[in-house]
């Protein structure tokens, strides 16, 4: 009994210092790219989560901003964007608890809409947002 609670031990620890996630949490990766037309004005965006300020970004053409974390048990994981140029404001993560495991989660900021998609469930990009209109 002993040397299967060391052996659970072991691997957590070493799931630790590979993903640098706890052994109950799930690292997760967003992606933000701009897909816009080649003559549109750069995208300018700004993500943060109530713990993480992860700064303001122009991308250019066909450009990806992205990062990784581990999501938190308590409370959940939110990361929110705003996508400035085109005056947008979205949840890019919030914690699911029906789904435990790694992800990945891509955003595409095309003309018309952005676009979702991740490597779990919604494999095909569909339509999620209209871009808001400027008054």
């Amino acid at each position: 009994m002993i040397k299967i609670f060391l052996l659970f031990l072991e691997i957590n620890i070493l799931q630790l210092f590979v993903s640098g996630c706890s052994p109950w949490t799930w690292k997760h990766e967003v992606h933000i790219t701009r897909y816009l037309p080649p003559n549109s004005s750069s995208l300018k965006l700004h993500c943060a989560s109530k713990n993480d300020d992860l700064g303001y970004h122009t991308l250019s053409k066909n450009q990806d901003f992205h990062w990784s974390f581990c999501e938190n048990i308590i409370p959940n994981t939110l990361f929110f964007c705003h996508l400035g140029s085109k005056e947008k404001a979205f949840n890019a993560f919030k914690t699911k608890w029906t789904r435990r495991a790694e992800s990945k989660h891509y955003w595409l900021a095309k003309s018309d809409v952005i676009y979702y998609y991740d490597d779990l469930s919604q494999t095909t990009e569909i339509k999620r947002f209209d871009w808001e209109t400027k008054k």
